[in-house]
């Protein structure tokens, strides 16, 4: 297989998964502006979700328009990575049903989490299939490490204070995982 199909592949699989989310945002009980807020959690998740999916296909992009070969160890990493991100509709409507429980925003965190590891295992296949010794430089890998506390340090106030601090982490992390690299990329 060539890296173009496995990258319409991940794209069309992608664009599926950020369209189901939106077909999963609930219907306000009435045409009022009471009913559209009282859906706010449900916008919030789904805001969340879509824009952490759209920085991870624009990561993925950039990250793929430099590859050369891939590998079936390639492919099935990407298949799993598209595997957890298939779970993001479910997850997002039900973190959105249930914002304020704990459970809830812990079943959307560990989501975002194992999206987090297969894309990193992704990245180190890419990286070993085209003869490089590993998959992130010195910048690259400290980005991916404090995406991961800021996530992990996300969950665990969500534990201690309020359960939302868990999707305020993922905001977070994706916010540094998307601004940061082309800041350092321009003082090079």
């Amino acid at each position: 297989m060539n890296k173009d199909r496995l990258t319409a592949f991940t794209d069309a699989i992608l664009a599926i998964i950020m369209t189901v989310l939106v077909l999963e945002l609930e219907k306000p009980a009435a045409a009022d502006w009471q009913s559209l807020w009282a859906l706010r959690s449900d916008f919030f998740s789904y805001t969340v979700s879509f824009f952490w999916l759209g920085a991870m296909w624009v990561n993925i992009h950039n990250r793929w328009s430099t590859i050369e070969k891939i590998d079936n160890k390639v492919i099935w990493c990407s298949i799993i990575m598209l595997f957890f991100s298939s779970f993001f509709p479910y997850v997002t409507s039900f973190v959105g049903d249930h914002f304020t429980s704990l459970f809830a925003q812990m079943v959307y965190s560990i989501t975002v989490m194992c999206v987090s590891f297969a894309n990193m295992a992704l990245g180190r296949a890419v990286s070993k299939a085209n003869g490089q010794p590993d998959a992130y430089d010195y910048t690259s890998g400290k980005i991916v490490a404090a995406d991961l506390i800021i996530k992990v340090l996300g969950m665990i106030l969500a534990v201690v204070f309020w359960p939302p601090f868990a999707m305020i982490g993922v905001i977070l992390a994706g916010c540094l995982v998307t601004f940061l690299p082309p800041l350092l990329n321009k003082n090079k």
